[in-house]
């Protein structure tokens, strides 16, 4: 074969052309898909980056909340414990007259209301009038905050008197106790 044989030099011909195909598809055509394929390489590199760094911080955010969920129960717990769940007249007549009796005040009148209900609570309440001393009303009302139930003090009405000969008595007090329940 010599170089002015056709077939040859169609051969020759074919190569090259075949050369300058994959050098064009290469260099022209496929490069920006290669950039394409590199970009989305990157992109797919940072958003995995991302994901990694939200899932650490969806875990500390879990930790914490975990923790957060455990402190209001603890709470909810010993919050709980203020609130029975029912009350006896007599418990509360006692609670009333020992508390009252520490303080230096006396009882004069314990009448039960009807309960209610206020919110989602139920809402047990006296009508107390009792006599004493102005400051010894206020150990009174500071002994009561002792206790472990939710109370409150309502219609608070504080008369003074005139102090007969002998007695100590000074003013006559009437207030509405409340004791809260769950219903």
């Amino acid at each position: 074969m010599t170089f002015r044989d056709p077939r040859l030099l169609r051969l020759l011909l074919g190569l090259v052309l075949l050369a300058a195909l994959v050098y064009v598809y290469f260099n022209f055509i496929a490069k920006d898909t290669r950039e394409a394929i590199a970009a989305s390489e990157d992109q797919l590199e940072i958003r995995q980056m991302e994901l990694s760094q939200l899932r650490s911080q969806t875990s500390e955010d879990m930790a914490v909340m975990a923790q957060q969920i455990a402190m209001y129960q603890q709470e909810l717990e010993s919050l709980d414990r203020f609130l029975p769940r029912e009350y006896s007249q007599d418990e509360v007549l006692d609670l009333l007259t020992q508390k009252a009796s520490n303080s230096g005040i006396q009882v004069v009148n314990l009448t039960p209301m009807p309960p209610s209900l206020e919110g989602e609570y139920a809402v047990y309440s006296w009508q107390v009038q009792l006599t004493g001393r102005y400051h010894r009303l206020g150990v009174f009302f500071d002994q009561l905050t002792q206790e472990l139930m939710m109370t409150s003090i309502t219609q608070l009405n504080i008369q003074q008197l005139k102090a007969a000969e002998g007695k100590f008595d000074n003013i006559e007090a009437s207030f509405v106790f409340s004791a809260y329940t769950q219903p």
